[in-house]
């Protein structure tokens, strides 16, 4: 292949668990004869569908770095208790925590984001005038979706030959009354025994 140059085997499993629980699961496997390492980054691109992008929230990356790709990837802190959406946002957020919120107030959803292996976490909504431009995408598109997904961007992962890299996203929907505090990993604990 062109475009990747390697050997390789990646396996994509999904699994619902017995509480409804979304489980993707990826691996790669470098399969070079010739003896060579190979680096990869890697990103999930979960998309959400939501009532108002207006309405939506997303929890748990306060004060954390980001790379805002909407201005040449500078890295920028977060400011807000949440992100919220008003305009174009492209952002890759630095060693999250394991478990990120997103809530939709109008739909009163709200989904978990576990994961593992995959420290970092992409935030995208590319707004009207990107919608309008992708082939794709319905102009008002924008409007009712958002990806947030975990991933691993800003360190490389490095397999030598037989080495195989194992990278895993859970989403769960939880009560939409969980919404209205923050981010509380003794809460969702106790969410989980329910």
């Amino acid at each position: 292949m062109k475009t990747w140059p390697h050997s390789y085997e990646l396996r994509l499993q999904v699994a619902l668990s017995p509480r409804g629980d979304l489980i993707l699961t990826s691996r790669i496997k470098n399969k070079n004869a010739d003896g060579k390492p190979f680096q990869f980054t890697f990103a999930f691109h979960t998309y959400f569908s939501v009532s108002d992008i207006s309405e939506v929230r997303v929890e748990g990356l306060d004060t954390l770095d980001y790379h805002d790709n909407l201005q040449s990837k500078i890295r920028c802190t977060e400011q807000g208790d949440a992100v919220v959406f008003e305009s174009e946002v492209d952002r890759i957020y630095l060693s999250a925590p394991p478990k990120i919120v997103t809530i939709d107030h109008e739909k009163k959803r709200t989904f978990v984001l576990r994961k593992k292996e995959l420290p970092d976490v992409v935030v995208w909504n590319p707004w009207d005038r990107k919608a309008k431009a992708m082939p794709d995408f319905g102009a008002e598109e924008y409007k009712c979706m958002l990806c947030v997904g975990a991933a691993r961007i800003e360190k490389p992962i490095t397999l030598r030959p037989g080495e195989e890299w194992q990278g895993r996203q859970e989403i769960s929907p939880v009560p939409s009354s969980y919404s209205s505090g923050l981010l509380d990993p003794e809460m969702i604990q106790q969410m989980q025994r329910i």
